[in-house]
C-alpha cells in the first residue's frame, strides 16, 4: 500500500505541475472553470485529483488531470485485486468477483487512454462520451460484484467505490468539452 501512496503522490504531483505550467493545449473554445465544488466529499476529490487553484484553468487539462489520475489508481486497484484473487483465505466467489473486476479495470482503462488520444487531437465526438460511460459502468460493476461476493465493509470495495466515484468526475468533466449529440 506504501508503494500506491507514493504513486499516487507522484502522479498527482505530475499533474498539478503539468497544469500549473499550461503544458496542456486545450482545443479551441474549450471551456474554462476552476476546481471547485459544493460537497464535501466532491471537494476533497476535486483538490485530490485536480488541485485547488481558484484561478480558472481550460477544462481540457482537469479532463486529463483526471484521466492520468484515474489510471494511474486503476493499476493500483487492479493489483489489489489481484491479491485478493490469489489470496488462499478469499472464498471462490470472491476470487471470481476479482477476476472479473481485473477485466472490468482492463477495460475502463482501455477506454480511458482511447478516449485521452481522440481528446488530445480535438475529436470530441461522442465515442469519447460512451467509452467514458463504458469505463464507470464496469467499474460500478466491479463494486456490485464484490458487494455480493464479500459485503460492503472490505477495503478492495472501498477502492473501487473511490474509483468509480474518480471516473465519475472525469465522464462530468469530459461532458463539458463534448457536444451533445448521439
Amino acid at each position: 500500500m506504501e508503494k500506491a501512496r507514493v504513486i499516487s503522490v507522484l502522479t498527482l504531483s505530475l499533474t498539478a505541475a503539468l497544469l500549473a505550467t499550461g503544458g496542456v493545449d486545450a482545443c479551441d473554445g474549450a471551456p474554462r472553470m476552476s476546481a471547485a465544488s459544493t460537497a464535501d466529499v466532491m471537494r476533497q476529490l476535486c483538490a485530490a485529483m485536480l488541485g485547488t487553484s481558484p484561478e480558472p484553468k481550460e477544462v481540457t487539462g482537469y479532463v486529463f488531470a483526471a484521466m492520468d489520475s484515474n489510471i494511474a489508481q486503476f493499476l493500483i486497484s487492479y493489483e489489489a485485486a489481484d491479491k485478493v484473487r490469489q489470496d488462499a483465505a478469499s472464498s471462490e466467489q470472491l476470487s471470481a468477483a476479482c477476476e472479473t473486476c481485473m477485466g472490468k479495470y482492463d477495460l475502463a482503462k482501455m477506454k480511458m487512454v482511447y478516449s485521452g488520444n481522440r481528446l488530445r487531437s480535438c475529436d470530441m465526438s461522442p465515442v469519447t462520451r460512451e467509452d467514458l460511460l463504458t469505463a464507470v459502468v464496469g467499474i460500478d460493476d466491479c463494486a456490485t460484484l464484490l458487494l455480493n461476493a464479500a459485503g460492503d465493509k472490505t477495503p478492495l470495495r472501498r477502492m473501487v467505490l473511490l474509483d468509480r466515484d474518480r471516473a465519475v468526475l472525469l465522464l462530468q468533466l469530459a461532458i463539458l468539452l463534448l457536444p451533445n449529440k448521439s
